[in-house]
């Protein structure tokens, strides 16, 4: 119903903002799945099971806790981590390196996108607006005094139906992003914060 009146009162700049918030609603639902469910783990109690295991320099056994949950990035990061470590230390810290770049990538990707239609919906609302104004005075221009108060009137509304739709969808798309960037940088964090750890525990299993 709300569509309907949009798209017949508020012009071709309506028609634009209804796209840009179709590609938001199939953006922002992929990334706050993939953020909040897919790359979301509760990884505490199996991570104090590989540091059990890594100072015992069964790091065999570690790998294999991580393979309980490959696609969790804080046991990626473990994996590669251990994968390396026979090479070196120089070796384990690229590794670690490389997997946590992975999991930015993981939680970044698209999240620009969001970023840019919270821009250009608001940026449409003002064309709407522009665009409805041009189309008022044009049509007044020419009209009788009897005819001026009526198009004036369909004009302003539709100026104001496209300008109030690209700052709904405009702020729709601030808040996604908004959520979405948190909870990117909290995974991508406690990743960095994990090869830390896991470099510590192999330095001190290495001490024993």
């Amino acid at each position: 119903m709300i569509f309907e009146i949009l798209l017949q009162h508020g012009g071709i700049g309506a028609y634009l903002i209804l796209s840009s918030a179709v590609i938001l609603a199939i953006l922002g639902t992929e990334r706050i799945h993939s953020l909040y469910f897919r790359l979301s783990y509760n990884t505490d109690a199996a991570l104090e099971t590989i540091r059990e295991r890594i100072l015992s320099r069964k790091y065999t056994d570690a790998i294999q806790v991580c393979n309980s949950k490959e696609k969790a990035p804080d046991f990626s990061v473990v994996k590669s981590a251990l994968l390396a470590a026979e090479n070196g230390r120089e070796a384990m810290r690229s590794a670690l390196g490389a997997s946590v770049l992975e999991v930015t990538h993981r939680c970044d990707v698209g999240l620009q996108y969001l970023a840019l239609i919270a821009n250009v919906a608001t940026l449409l609302g003002l064309f709407g607006t522009i665009t409805g104004l041009i189309k008022t005075f044009s049509a007044i221009a020419n009209a009788d005094a009897a005819e001026k108060a009526k198009l004036l009137g369909l004009g302003i509304s539709e100026a104001m139906y496209s300008t109030a739709a690209g700052l709904i969808v405009g702020m729709t798309a601030m808040v996604i992003h908004t959520v979405c960037t948190a909870k990117s940088d909290q995974i991508i964090g406690r990743a960095q914060d994990v090869g830390y750890k896991v470099i510590t525990w192999i330095e001190q299993s290495e001490r024993k």
